[in-house]
């Protein structure tokens, strides 16, 4: 069986400076990895390249086919915390709504149907109580669900997550990644995550990466992280 995600000598260069240099990892159907480096170190220019927001060298394939001839409607991502949003006049219930355009594309006549998704993605995101709130009026944990929820009206087989804690106090990371956890294991989608904070890596990640000046130094277990960490000098 094919890996959901398998990238090969990846290679991103912002002009002349060397970004991530001959990446070789892959991601198991169902399976949930976390790459792991310091601020710098290239991981959400990764992220963003599965995605198909960089420009990269090398090969990207999605459940065995290239990144050009994949429906990208399958991979949903969450990028880090944006502070634009928040000062959105949208509704959450809309920002939700972006996911099935993302789906069906802009262009389609959102639906009856359309509506049932994105209420069970708003349900299934415990964010009932503020749907009908401006994003610029919720917290910074309530944008991050409502980010998930978004992803889950698209409904992909693939999740990214980028750094996906980042902004939250140190009590609502803790209850975002629950909340994260408790998702994949009622869905199974496959996920990679990215996060500098090993202290993140959630309980269900069974494949870590870890990432050093743009190259993977280590592909390991989800088995004593700090001292393996301390072993490659990640940070």
């Amino acid at each position: 069986m094919n890996p959901a995600v398998e990238i090969k000598n990846l290679t991103v260069k912002f002009s002349s400076k060397l970004i991530l240099n001959g990446i070789n990892i892959n991601v198991d159907k169902g399976g949930f990895a976390v790459l792991i480096g310091a601020n710098g170190a290239g991981k959400s220019t990764l992220i963003k390249a599965i995605c198909g927001l960089e420009k990269y060298e090398g090969n990207i394939e999605i459940f065995g086919k290239g990144l050009k001839d994949t429906d990208k409607s399958i991979i949903g991502y969450v990028p880090q915390s944006n502070v634009s949003e928040k000062n959105s006049p949208i509704s959450v219930y809309q920002a939700v709504s972006v996911g099935r355009f993302a789906k069906n594309g802009i262009f389609k006549k959102f639906t009856e149907a359309d509506d049932k998704v994105v209420s069970n993605a708003i349900r299934i995101a415990q964010i009932e109580n503020i749907e009908d709130s401006p994003l610029g009026e919720i917290s910074g944990g309530e944008a991050q669900k409502v980010s998930i929820a978004r992803v889950l009206a698209q409904q992909p087989e693939i999740i990214l997550l980028d750094e996906p804690q980042s902004g939250l106090d140190p009590h609502s990371k803790k209850t975002f990644l629950n909340f994260v956890e408790k998702l994949y294991s009622n869905f199974g989608f496959t996920c990679l995550m990215v996060t500098h904070d090993i202290d993140l890596i959630p309980q269900c990640c069974s494949k870590v990466f870890m990432l050093k000046d743009g190259k993977i130094v280590l592909e390991t277990e989800n088995k004593n992280i700090k001292e393996k960490a301390r072993e490659y000098n990640i940070y």
